[in-house]
C-alpha cells in the first residue's frame, strides 16, 4: 500500500492529473484512510516542490501543473471528505487582496485547509475590503486569511485591518496573512493575528488560531 502513495506522490510532483485521480482511487479501495493519502502523498509532494523552487530546479508553471494533479486526487476524495461537514474544525474566510490576481498560492492553502477539516469560503481574488467585511458578518468565519502578492497591495492588508476596526468586528475574527512580500514583522505591524509564508505554514497557523493556542506562526 505504501507503494501506492509513493507513486501518488510522484504523480503529484509531475503533474500527471489521470494518474493522480487512478492512484487515490486505488489508494481508497485498499482502505487508505483519506487523512493518510493527503499527509503522506499530497502533502509531502509540495514540500519537495517547494524546496525545488526554492533552489530553481522548478518553475511556478511546474507548481501549477502539480496542483491541478492535486486537486484532481482531491475531488476523488471529495466525497468521503464532505462526510464530515458536520463536524468541521473551523470556518475559514479566505481571499486575494483588492488590486491583486493571483490565485495559486490561496487555491493551495484552500485545498489543504479543506483536506484538514476546515469548511472554507473562498472569496475569490482582486477583493475589495467591502467584500471581506460582508463575508465576516454573514458567515462569520473563525479566521479571515488575506493574500498578497504584490508589494503594491500590502497596503490593502493594512487598510483591512483598519476597517474591522472602525466596524468594530476585529474581535469577531482571527486574521492570518500571507504572500510574497508579506513577512512577520509586517503582520506584527499592522497587528495580524498570524503569519504564514506557504501552505503548511498556513494551515498550521489557522489550528492554533482556531483554539486560541500560540504557536510558531502567531503574532
Amino acid at each position: 500500500m505504501e507503494k501506492i502513495l509513493i507513486e501518488l506522490q510522484q504523480a503529484i510532483e509531475s503533474g500527471e492529473t489521470q494518474i493522480a485521480m487512478d492512484k487515490t482511487k486505488e489508494a481508497l479501495n485498499h482502505g487508505i484512510r483519506t487523512e493518510k493519502i493527503i499527509q503522506t502523498a499530497i502533502n509531502p509532494a509540495f514540500k519537495d516542490l517547494g524546496q525545488k523552487m526554492f533552489v530553481g530546479e522548478i518553475y511556478v508553471t511546474d507548481v501549477l501543473m502539480a496542483s491541478r494533479a492535486a486537486h484532481a486526487a482531491m475531488y476523488v476524495m471529495e466525497p468521503i471528505l464532505s462526510r464530515s461537514t458536520g463536524t468541521s474544525r473551523g470556518i475559514v474566510a479566505i481571499g486575494t487582496v483588492a488590486g491583486d490576481l493571483h490565485d495559486i498560492g490561496k487555491n493551495l492553502v484552500i485545498m489543504m485547509l479543506q483536506g484538514s477539516g476546515y469548511t472554507v469560503i473562498d472569496l475569490g481574488i482582486d477583493v475589495p475590503t467591502e467584500t471581506f467585511i460582508d463575508a465576516i458578518r454573514m458567515h462569520k468565519p473563525h479566521v479571515l486569511a488575506l493574500s498578497s502578492l504584490l508589494t503594491t497591495t500590502l497596503p490593502e492588508l493594512d487598510n483591512i485591518m483598519d476597517v474591522l476596526v472602525e466596524q468594530g468586528l476585529r474581535s469577531q475574527v482571527k486574521v492570518i496573512i500571507g504572500g510574497a512580500p508579506v513577512t512577520a514583522e509586517y503582520a506584527g505591524r499592522i497587528k495580524a493575528d498570524a503569519y504564514a509564508d506557504d501552505l503548511f505554514e498556513a494551515t498550521e497557523a489557522v489550528g492554533d488560531l482556531v483554539n486560541n493556542r500560540i504557536g510558531k506562526y502567531t503574532i
